[in-house]
């Protein structure tokens, strides 16, 4: 299978991604397993040395419950001046952290330090002992930041109990201050209490004689009221009634007098009528008394006779003068009697109206009586009622002062004692295992972080994905052959590369894995070729010392193996090497062709290995880059083109000259040998940048020296192992170093 095709098998199995992260992780872990251990090591062992230093802490702990329900020897009726907030918000969490606050507030900690006296004690305030001389003391302040840093209090979840817990160096001294701090919190609320028990006490009595005093001037306000308005021996409601009953009287003899006076009026008007008429046709009835009757009758009498005497004697005739006479008279005597009635009538409308002017001013009088009356009482009734307003609120603050008085008296709190503190016969803290533990975690974590920032920030490449990640196609991957200790399959892998030299393996061990692998690149290169146009190429590599001459010997052999006919032409004209593998003289070679002082075929040298020749680099010219690109070398190349299936060059490494950019350009193409951990991403990417720069053709990569033997296809050895393909021991003999 190819390389493409096995990258492509992996990339289908998405478990695979997971299980190749899985490994790249711990293939990193490993590679800096000595970094990871010097930091869990380093970290693991100073957290150690510091906790062993670290003075021992012990922790003393007593329990508080806020009571809900305090004790109530006077009974509900009688209130507490300070309240009771428990009762209000029982199930408030506000409540009960406010006084986990206030058990751990600077002020209940300056009492413990001065009961305790720790701001005079060395030990407590941390004095070095080589200081305590001369000591005086620190300030109860800074006494007791110390006591409420070492001070937890925590509220036990669903419950009314409260942890008050307190760590220091000595075991007896933890315990007194756990204790004073519930001592001096319990009384801290009992004073609390009793201050705003007698400030209410006080501020009560103060109200009491105010009270008392403003209640005495009501008191005297109203009684002179009642003196001044006579009020003393008569009410003002019996007043009231008696006004009110003159006023009736008044007004309906006012009334009657008024109706009386309209009846006189008319009764004048008619006997004014009269007097103006005629007395003998009046039918007034106030003219009809029996003597104006008589004299009207006796006056009619006459004027009968008169007109009968009129008829028999003549206006001259004594005796009608004689009766004209005494009805004159008697007409004078009615009219007279007339103005008499008139006059009395008179007289009785002038008293009418006089009586009915009379019990209008005595209605009227009554009337601002009662006006007045009125006013009095609106006055009365202010005086009466801020009278009793006042001894309403006196008999409201005097008897709450004497139940402020009672509770002043009575030392209860809404918080008890449960448990006291006793003496810690234990530490806690330092906590030797959970603190190295912790210290080896975090320098595993460290050593990890470390090994990951090496990891990234290393630039080499380490994997086949890097290389294809730079745009190269991996045509083989070589296993590593220099041998060191290993077990199990990496073991085996490794001892052929230390039985043989690595230059021949492919020869001397053709079954080898590494032979194997070599062979997968022939099998590939087959694939990329195609039409048979990879007759002439070179392999270079980004770096020196990355095992190309190498490459370039057993890929010569595996493609000799399958029946070419193959010509190594060394072109490392700097530092040459591939006439010691075969143990020849590199006193002719290719420089001799190209100084015209050989033919190409002269300079040929045949190998111990079938069908493969090799062209020495011959002497070491001053200007190898200028040799290789001459009408001269294309000969050269023509010459061995029509002779070989393959002319494969060895060709300097192009980091370090521009000798293969200038075979690149001049042959079928070119082989990248990359070395995992020592080429590196930008050398990689210069080198393909620089072969595409001259229109080189790049046939792949191959990834040599690989660690852990396996690489593309590497498998293969144990196929053949376990087959019993190698009947001979293998032998211990080391390979030498690969070298350009």
């Amino acid at each position: 299978m190819t390389d493409s095709n096995a990258s492509a098998s992996s990339t289908q199995e998405p478990s695979g991604d997971a299980t190749i992260d899985l490994r790249a992780q711990l293939r990193i872990a490993w590679t800096h397993r000595w970094l990871i251990l010097a930091a869990v090591l380093l970290v693991g062992g100073g957290v150690a040395f510091w906790t062993m230093r670290q003075p021992r802490i012990y922790e003393a702990t007593c329990s508080l419950e806020y009571d809900p329900s305090p004790p109530r020897p006077l009974g509900n009726k009688v209130e507490d001046v300070s309240g009771s907030p428990m009762l209000t918000v029982a199930a408030s969490r506000e409540f009960y952290e406010t006084q986990n606050r206030i058990i751990a507030s600077r002020t209940v900690a300056e009492i413990v330090v001065r009961r305790l006296g720790l701001h005079r004690d060395p030990d407590f305030m941390g004095v070095p002992r080589e200081e305590r001389d001369g000591w005086q003391g620190a300030t109860v302040e800074s006494a007791a930041q110390r006591v409420q840093a070492s001070l937890t209090v925590t509220l036990v979840r669903d419950t009314r109990l409260v942890l008050v817990q307190v760590r220091d160096p000595s075991p007896e001294r933890a315990q007194r201050i756990a204790n004073g701090i519930a001592d001096a919190y319990i009384e801290k609320t009992i004073n609390d209490r009793m201050s705003s028990t007698i400030s209410a006490v006080e501020w009560l009595g103060t109200q009491v004689d105010d009270l008392q005093g403003a209640l005495r001037q009501a008191d005297a306000a109203l009684h002179a009221f009642k003196a001044e308005h006579d009020v003393l021996s008569l009410s003002l409601e019996d007043r009231q009634n008696l006004i009110a009953n003159e006023m009736e009287l008044f007004s309906r003899s006012l009334t009657q007098t008024r109706v009386h006076r309209i009846e006189l009026t008319a009764r004048v008007r008619e006997l004014e009528a009269a007097v103006t008429g005629d007395p003998l046709t009046s039918g007034n009835p106030a003219l009809t008394t029996a003597g104006l009757e008589s004299l009207r009758a006796q006056l009619r009498t006459k004027v009968a006779e008169l007109e009968a005497l009129r008829t028999r004697y003549g206006p001259n005739h004594p005796q009608i003068l004689s009766v004209t006479h005494e009805a004159d008279q008697l007409r004078a005597e009615l009219i007279e009697g007339t103005r008499a009635v008139l006059a009395s009538a008179e007289a009785e409308l002038r008293e009418a109206r006089q009586t009915e002017g009379g019990l209008r001013a005595a209605l009227e009088q009554a009337n601002q009586r009662g006006i007045e009356l009125n006013r009095w009482e609106m006055e009365y009734g202010h005086l009466v009622r801020e009278r009793d307003s006042k001894a309403a609120l006196y008999d409201l603050v005097l008897k709450r002062s004497s139940e402020t008085d009672l509770t002043r008296m009575l030392r209860i709190t809404n918080v008890r004692m449960v448990d006291r503190a006793i003496e810690p016969r234990g530490a806690v803290a330092p906590r030797v295992l959970l603190n190295i533990s912790i210290g080896l975690a975090a320098g595993l974590v460290l050593g990890m972080l470390l090994a990951l920032i090496l990891e990234r920030t290393d630039r080499r490449i380490r994997s086949v994905e890097d290389v294809e990640a730079q745009g190269a196609t991996v045509l083989g991957v070589i296993p590593k052959m220099a041998g060191g200790a290993a077990s199990g399959r990496g073991r085996r892998r490794r001892q052929v590369a230390e039985v043989f030299e690595r230059d021949l393996i492919a020869h001397k061990e053709p079954m080898s894995a590494i032979a194997e692998n070599f062979r997968t690149v022939r099998t590939n290169l087959a694939f990329m070729g195609g039409d048979g146009k990879l007759g002439a190429f070179a392999i270079t590599s980004p770096s020196p010392r990355e095992g190309k001459s190498t490459v370039v010997l057993n890929l010569a052999i595996s493609l000799a193996q399958s029946g070419k006919k193959i010509v190594i032409v060394d072109t490392d004209l700097r530092r040459p090497r591939l006439h010691r593998a075969f143990k020849i003289s590199s006193a002719r070679g290719i420089t001799t062709c190209l100084a015209n002082e050989a033919e190409p075929l002269d300079v040929v040298v045949a190998t111990e290995i079938p069908n493969v020749d090799i062209v020495p680099c011959g002497p070491i010219p001053p200007n190898p880059s200028e040799l290789l690109y001459t009408e001269r070398f294309r000969v050269f190349l023509r010459a061995l083109r029509e002779r070989y299936d393959h002319v494969i060059f060895d060709s300097p490494p192009i980091g370090a000259v521009t000798d293969a950019a200038v075979l690149g350009a001049q042959l079928d193409g070119v082989l990248v040998v990359v070395k995992p951990h020592s080429t590196t991403r930008d050398g990689l990417h210069a080198t393909l940048r620089q072969l595409r720069d001259v229109s080189a053709r790049i046939i792949g990569a191959i990834v040599n020296d690989v660690d852990g033997a396996a690489g593309r296809g590497g498998e293969g050895y144990y196929y053949y192992r376990k087959a019993g393909y190698y009947a001979a021991e293998e032998a211990s003999a080391g390979a030498a170093p690969a070298k350009n």
